[in-house]
């Protein structure tokens, strides 16, 4: 099987440092690296930060990929994908569980544990144990049952299966690199508003995270 120079982006936090920057060397070799300042870029980088996929990851998957970065420290980063859209429905995703005949939007949060459901809510009033990304926006927490997470309110709740993951020093190897653009915005307006990402170009995006820049 052969491997595309972007296949290393999507996240590989089971290979250790050096298997791992060497294969970033193999795949993304010198001359097909943007001419970038990533001093900026890494300034940015912080839990509640957000990436966007720059041209130079040629992988038709990653085109245009929008990463809102939940968790980022020591010991790597954890994001979700916000628009990537899973075109299966709910009672394919969720056999057997009440409510999942409904129509709802669930979006694949990234390569890792596509199993699992993460939720991304917008409350004042968040579940027990819910992991705070910004004032007023929440990942996680301890709910009833998955109907519970479907039945949640739609324009504040955002559902994913599976999340994108970096080990320690991962991410900021791949900005230096030139493969991300880093951007600090309003994280309600984003998870508000994440749907009119689902399909556009990077122009469009990036004058969308422009807007709401902050």
């Amino acid at each position: 099987m052969s491997l595309s120079r972007s296949i290393i982006f999507v996240c590989l936090p089971t290979l250790s440092d050096k298997k791992y920057f060497s294969l970033v060397n193999q795949l993304f070799p010198e001359q097909f690296r943007p001419a970038v300042d990533s001093t900026e870029q890494l300034a940015r980088l912080t839990s509640g930060s957000v990436l966007l996929a720059r041209e130079v990851l040629q992988d038709p998957n990653f085109d245009a990929t929008v990463v809102l970065i939940c968790i980022h420290g020591d010991e790597g980063s954890y994001g979700l994908v916000l628009n990537r859209i899973s075109h299966m429905p709910l009672s394919e995703i969720f056999e057997g569980i009440s409510g999942a005949n409904r129509a709802r939007e669930v979006l694949i949060g990234g390569p890792v544990q596509q199993n699992e459901l993460q939720v991304l809510e917008i409350t004042e009033n968040p579940a027990e144990g819910a992991y705070p990304i910004d004032s007023g926006v929440y990942m996680g927490g301890k709910w009833n049952d998955i109907s519970g997470m479907i039945d949640s309110n739609p324009s504040t709740t955002r559902l994913f299966l599976g999340y994108s993951g970096w080990g320690p020093g991962q991410l900021a190897s791949e900005i230096q690199l030139g493969a991300w653009a880093v951007f600090t915005v309003d994280i309600k307006q984003l998870v508000k508003n994440c749907h009119v990402l689902a399909g556009a170009d990077t122009t469009a995006i990036t004058s969308f995270l422009e807007s709401i820049s902050i």
